[in-house]
């Protein structure tokens, strides 16, 4: 199918590389009142070649948390959905039932700008991303995962038995979901086995903090986030934790080392997940890793030229891959 040589490239590549649409296909675009701009961008172009239907709805609160039910019972019933939010819907029940159900394949455009659609990421050649997924992922398992970073972070877990999950950054098969240009693997550290030191220095995708200006420290003890030090943005961190009064949002859930190397730290969530030779540890939420604990929140904290070694086997070194 041919599109039109005015559309942005990162919307064609959503209809093309990452999506694989096909005539006759059913679209969902999702968007929110902060995003709108983005949800109507997608809307435009996508509708111009496939059935398409638009729906707006408030910004929900935090990562993972549940759309509307109207929503919910839309994505059942389409072949792919666009979820252009504020906040992302991946890790939301609704989402991860309208994939398990076996039709919709979920795209999430969570937190993006206008300029992603022209520079960075969404740019890469997902086939060659794909490659490198696959090398990493072979090796991406076994029973303890130590972490290191530049910035001080030492972190040892069990994963013993956790699954590879992988984000290719493409959703072509029935039941797939992804967020480009986010490529990563990502394990599920076993619950209660988490203990050390991570300091974030990267990002924290989030409207509040975003960027990391002054280093933030997290004490781990047996899987839960036990102190939150540093400045003003450790301040913001524990506030917005604090709020949620619920002891499950401190779980240390995934581990998720990016891949994509046209990604940059930016401050918004897809690319900073997926930035090549960072990792980012997930909090709260951890049923899309193997794990058992459900949360109101799923947050990712960046940190920048880590050190992976799983069993002895260095996966990578300063932020420089070695398998």
């Amino acid at each position: 199918m041919e599109m039109s040589k005015e559309m942005p490239l990162g919307v064609k590549q959503l209809l093309t590389t990452v999506t694989h649409l096909k005539e006759g296909e059913k679209v969902l675009v999702i968007t929110d009142d902060g995003k709108r701009e983005i949800g109507e961008l997608v809307y435009k172009w996508a509708k111009q070649y496939f059935e398409t239907t638009m729906v707006v709805m408030p910004p929900t609160k935090a990562h993972g948390a549940e759309p509307t039910e109207h929503i919910a019972a839309a994505m059942m019933n389409t072949d792919v959905a666009f979820g252009c939010t504020t906040m992302s819907l991946m890790h939301s029940q609704a989402r991860i039932n309208a994939c398990k159900a076996g039709r919709l394949r979920w795209v999430g455009v969570q937190d993006y700008t206008l300029d992603m659609f022209e520079h960075g990421g969404l740019t890469a050649d997902f086939d060659e991303v794909a490659k490198v997924i696959n090398r990493v992922a072979e090796k991406f398992h076994g029973k303890t995962f130590h972490l290191t970073s530049e910035g001080g972070t030492d972190l040892v877990c069990s994963v013993e038995g956790r699954p590879v999950t992988i984000d290719y950054g493409t959703s072509i098969k029935p039941g797939s979901a992804s967020f480009p240009p986010n490529a990563e693997v990502a394990l599920g550290p076993v619950e209660g086995t988490a203990n050390g030191l991570v300091v974030i220095d990267g990002s924290i995708p989030h409207p509040l903090l975003n960027l990391i200006k002054e280093p933030i420290y997290l004490d781990v003890k047996d899987g839960f986030i036990i102190n939150i030090r540093g400045g003003q943005e450790a301040d913001i961190l524990r506030k917005i934790l604090a709020d949620y009064n619920d002891p499950t949002v401190y779980n240390v859930g995934e581990l998720g080392l990016g891949l994509n190397d046209k990604n940059e730290l930016c401050g918004h969530m897809a690319p900073d997940e997926g930035s090549y030779g960072n990792l980012h540890i997930g909090i709260g939420k951890n049923l899309m890793f193997g794990g058992h604990t459900d949360s109101p929140l799923h947050m990712d904290l960046v940190m920048k030229k880590i050190t992976a070694d799983i069993d002895g086997l260095v996966i990578m070194k300063d932020g420089v891959l070695l398998v």
